[in-house]
């Protein structure tokens, strides 16, 4: 092959989507997964259902323990490693360093699916919309539908069954705290919670059937399951 020739395959090479390139962090294209054509609206403000799930909270709000108030604060963060409840205590970052990387991974693909869709709908907190409304959890910035935190709830709590089938019922009634923890909390509508699970689902299909995702995913699983002393 000439030279020439090697350039100008070279040049229409570069003009290729670079979809192997700048995705190569995500375990999913974010155009795959247009959650504004698969969700349904948020309840508008004033609707019927809108003002029912603003009672829910207020009633959560009212009757929420200490304890509940505490579980809500540490479920706030975005890690894998809150289920290490229903994992085991050797479940942690310092004992499982590629497991951590893994759905560091996982939880930035979930990410890029869910942010344009709350900038799509851009629904109001409830603790906005209400100033009744007292969250004991950080207040988050962004917009509220579908919640983020349900979403990485869900794919993770997934991943996470997949890995350990055996305490799969444990991982999906831990997830569904986490969830609920959001309401709890006060920072988001039941229908924010149930569309981040259903957005987590969906997700999660893709995640799953990536091959750059089941690469990675077998690695966590061997490095996860020994250090649980898991055959």
């Amino acid at each position: 092959m000439r030279p020439f020739q090697r350039l100008i395959i070279l040049f229409l090479l570069l003009l290729l989507p670079q979809s192997g390139l700048a995705g190569d962090a995500l375990f999913l294209n974010p155009n795959q997964v247009d959650l504004s054509r698969l969700l349904a609206p948020p309840p508008a403000i004033g609707s019927p259902v809108q003002l029912r799930e603003m009672a829910e909270l207020l009633a959560l709000q009212q009757t929420r323990t200490p304890t509940q108030v505490a579980f809500a604060q540490a479920d706030a963060e975005r890690s894998v490693f809150r289920f290490a409840d229903v994992i085991g205590e050797k479940f942690t970052p310092e004992n499982c360093p590629v497991t951590a990387d893994f759905f560091k991974k996982v939880a930035h693909s979930a990410s890029a699916v869910v942010d344009p869709a709350k900038d799509h709908w851009n629904r109001t907190r409830p603790y906005v919309t209400n100033p009744a409304l007292d969250p004991c959890v950080r207040k988050p910035h962004g917009p509220s539908y579908p919640s983020g935190h349900a979403t990485f709830g869900t794919v993770t709590a997934i991943v996470l069954a997949n890995m350990f089938p055996e305490k799969a019922a444990a991982i999906f009634t831990r997830a569904a705290e986490y969830r609920l923890n959001r309401e709890i909390g006060g920072v988001h509508y039941p229908s924010d919670v149930e569309a981040g699970y259903l957005a987590g689902t969906v997700i999660a299909a893709f995640e799953l059937d990536n091959p750059a995702f089941q690469l990675e995913f077998a690695q966590a699983k061997t490095e996860a399951r020994r250090v649980l002393g898991l055959p």
